[in-house]
């Protein structure tokens, strides 16, 4: 196996896969521009950092801590040089947030942590020999003033350069990160609360009669309580469920104050002038190690949305007009043989009325018969 496959296989194990979250959303190497003697390598450097104990990683993929006011608790890092050179690393710790998409991030430099991000203290860099591993101690310390709840922040380390020679320049072209998270709850009423905002539907038409249009909805989930919260729900139309967030997409992770903006399509939906589109979401909130976290209600919304079924009305217009053309057909025809027979009617008793008439005017025909006495007509036998 060569070195860069060995390499990213000992850098896919458990301990060091966590990249400020549970994805790699800060980078895991980067190439030198150009190295320390001069001369360019192709060589790149390779690196882990991960949750320790004194001897090591310790299987864990965050720091998750539970402090009251005041209190300081201890932790560890690993920072792994998983390549063939020596690596200087920047250790910074900042304030931690959540992307759009869903991924949780540090602030970067030069923007100013001013939350959980400046409870943590560490060394401001560390240097590791080629494929040896450091251990960093870290202390966590929660202002007196601090508000109960969950707040959270990340740990990375940069390559700064290559070797322990030139401590003064750096010789890097690309700065990047890798870390942890670092959660810490603050003990005290823990109020999670949860709601969705600004729910928007709008319903999309085929104009094919004989297929189902679709829902679009988008919706905001709001954390307005003070907890960490897992959120996963469903969304119906029309009888139609899809549940969110997709398979394929991150968890739904809320912290204290974040705005999360979710986008569902809801297939198979048929028009019926007004479709009610209705969101369910239901709230998980991450509970520590020992200790029990409060239970949130399911949260709803509704909406109404118009979906007029303009193809099938059409449809239903020109099946009304064809309906009506054979109606007004049937009687046209009938209207037409009525006329017809009353037409042969009259005609007959024209017929009937003209021969009678013409009988009634020539004379009488009178026969005469010869008298058998004589020509005269005179009596027979006269003398």
């Amino acid at each position: 196996m060569g070195l860069i496959p060995a390499l990213l296989k000992r850098a896919a194990a458990p301990a060091g896969v966590l990249a400020v979250g549970a994805a790699i959303s800060l980078a895991w190497a980067v190439w030198p521009a150009q190295a320390d003697d001069g001369d360019s390598q192709d060589v790149p450097i390779v690196w882990s950092v991960a949750p320790s104990d004194e001897y090591g990683p310790d299987g864990r993929h965050w720091i998750e801590l539970r402090l009251a006011p005041g209190e300081r608790a201890l932790e560890r890092i690993a920072v792994r040089n998983l390549s063939g050179r020596d690596a200087v690393f920047e250790l910074q710790a900042a304030d931690g947030f959540f992307t759009p998409e869903g991924r949780f991030d540090m602030l970067a430099r030069p923007e100013d942590s001013t939350a959980a991000g400046t409870w943590i203290r560490l060394d401001a860099e560390v240097e590791v020999p080629a494929g040896e591993t450091r251990i960093v101690p870290l202390e966590i310390v929660a202002p007196p003033d601090a508000e109960p709840g969950d707040h959270a922040a990340g740990v990375a380390a940069a390559l700064v350069r290559t070797g322990a020679a030139d401590r003064g320049s750096s010789n890097i072209g690309v700065v990047s990160r890798f870390g942890i998270r670092v959660m810490t709850r603050v003990t005290g009423e823990l109020a999670p609360g949860l709601e969705i905002r600004d729910l928007e539907a709008a319903y999309d038409m085929t104009w094919n009669p004989l297929r189902p249009g679709r829902v679009a909805a988008s919706f905001d989930l709001v954390n307005t309580g003070n907890a960490r919260l897992v959120v996963t729900g469903r969304v119906a139309a029309a009888g139609e469920l899809v549940a969110w967030p997709g398979e394929d997409a991150p968890r739904i992770e809320l912290l204290p104050g974040d705005v999360r903006r979710v986008e569902v399509q809801i297939e198979r939906v048929w028009p019926r002038f007004a479709v009610r589109t209705e969101v369910e979401a239901v709230t998980e909130v991450l509970a520590l190690e020992g200790v029990a976290a409060p239970d949130l209600p399911a949260v709803t919304a509704r909406r109404w949305v118009a979906a007029v079924p303009w193809p099938q009305l059409a449809v239903l217009a020109g099946l009304v007009l064809i309906g009506f053309a054979v109606l007004a057909g049937r009687r046209r025809a009938k209207r037409r043989l009525a006329a017809l027979l009353a037409a042969a009617r009259a005609d007959e008793r024209a017929r009937l009325a003209g021969g009678d008439e013409r009988r009634s005017l020539d004379p009488p025909v009178v026969r005469l018969d010869s008298q058998p006495g004589g020509a005269d007509g005179g009596p027979a036998g006269a003398s």
